[in-house]
């Protein structure tokens, strides 16, 4: 049975849509998340272009999806026209993401008729299971068919005309300009520093910092707000700044001289205003330390973003750089840290102060006192909170240390990302 669900069949709406048709909708209306996240796996599974971007283009699209899918089997549980049919701002917003990212309008309409057919495989589905084979199953296929064509033709024809008015203001403006001489850059093409620095109308032969802002869609004052405070804290002049997404900036930090230990120090404890995060690479000097130090603060960026709010305001390379290599496969991270800690994988409050414990333990090399020192606690804590994690473990603390402290910092950093088990249910039937 598909796990879309099953119910009787009823009778012939007196609109003429069939009732199995809008009683599947409004129970499917409660599932609209899951569908949406399934969509838009499959979505980033079968376009190359998707797949490339990042986990803000992902939640973007699962946005686009959701409000979508909520669309179509709201209308479908009213048994109203496709006249009704309004474009989701979530869908136009994710328009506007591709244009900046510079996604082809192909992308665009693939993704539409790739989605059609996702979901149209699982409601079909639903409804043989309701219907068996009969003529009220023929009858509700032929009428939803007719209806999720025509919602997607006429949100396809709105969406291109969105895209364009988007692409040309784009084509038009400084920001796209720049937009493309960075992208140049990133891609690793051949370009005269000087040519692209007028492009930017940002001097390249500097040391750079690289920054990645991000925010809400409500939140746009407060990322420029960040990048000017982030720019200031490093002691650079103008910075560099390029959307990235609908609601986040790629920045770059310029200065002659490679910015001082305290200037880095002032950007870590900086407090972005409420709801934005920063991710930062690693100083880095000309094309190439551009190029570099953007790459490092992506990466910083992705780690945050899998914490789900357990990272802290600013995150810096060098603090995640391990972690950033070590997760670079989620699942195999999962099982890695499940195969090392075992029962000190466990997410329970007391187990993450026996984790932090050994972590800083180990960092310390086995020495209690320094532990006791940083940790604020006595030094018989210490001792008893690593034997107890001995324990859970069923072996030392100081045998395989590297990939016992690779484990736990991931765990550290991730925290229930790694150490629970975060599939979500299966919608295929």
């Amino acid at each position: 049975m598909s796990a879309l669900g099953s119910a009787d069949a009823g009778p012939v709406a007196h609109d003429g849509m069939p009732s199995a048709v809008r009683e599947l909708a409004t129970e499917l209306l409660a599932r609209t998340p899951q569908l949406a996240q399934g969509m838009t796996d499959h979505l980033f599974a079968t376009i190359p272009e998707l797949a490339a971007g990042d986990a803000e283009l992902r939640a973007e699209t699962r946005a686009s999806c959701e409000s979508n899918i909520a669309q179509v089997l709201r209308l479908l549980k009213l048994g109203v026209s496709v006249d009704a049919v309004v474009v989701p701002v979530e869908a136009a917003e994710w328009v506007r993401g591709l244009v900046l990212r510079g996604i082809t309008l192909a992308a665009l309409l693939r993704a539409y008729r790739l989605g059609h057919a996702w979901l149209w495989d699982r409601w079909s589905q639903a409804l043989l299971d309701r219907l068996a084979y009969s003529d009220e199953l023929v009858a509700a296929q032929e009428q939803s068919s007719a209806f999720m064509f025509a919602y997607i033709d006429l949100i396809s024809d709105v969406l291109v005309g969105e895209y364009g008015t988007e692409r040309e203001r784009m084509m038009r403006s400084a920001a796209q300009l720049r937009a493309e001489a960075v992208r140049t850059i990133m891609a690793g093409e051949a370009i005269d520093e000087e040519v692209a620095g007028r492009r930017l109308g940002y001097e390249l032969r500097r040391h750079h910092v690289a920054l990645r802002v991000w925010g809400g869609s409500g939140e746009l004052r407060g990322l420029e707000r960040a990048t000017t405070e982030a720019a200031g804290a490093l002691g650079s002049g103008e910075p560099l700044v390029v959307p990235s997404g609908v609601a986040s900036l790629d920045v770059w930090c310029g200065s002659r001289e490679p910015p001082p230990a305290e200037a880095v120090a002032r950007l870590e404890a900086y407090d972005p205003p409420e709801g934005i995060r920063l991710a930062a690479g690693t100083p880095g000097h000309g094309i190439s330390g551009f190029r570099r130090s953007h790459a490092e603060a992506v990466q910083s960026a992705r780690v945050a973003a899998l914490a789900q709010g357990q990272a802290p305001a600013v995150t810096t390379y060098p603090g995640v750089e391990l972690v950033s290599l070590l997760a670079s496969d989620l699942p195999r991270a999962r099982a890695f840290v499940a195969r090392r800690l075992g029962p000190l994988a466990s997410p329970a409050e007391p187990v993450e102060r026996l984790r932090d414990t050994v972590l800083a333990f180990l960092a310390a090399g086995g020495s209690s006192t320094r532990v006791a020192k940083e940790l604020y606690v006595h030094q018989n804590t210490v001792t008893y909170r690593v034997k107890k994690a001995e324990e859970l473990l069923g072996r030392r603390v100081t045998e395989d240390p590297i990939e016992l402290m690779c484990a736990l910092m991931m765990a550290a950093a991730l925290g229930p990302v790694v150490l629970a088990d975060e599939d979500g249910g299966d919608l295929s039937g």
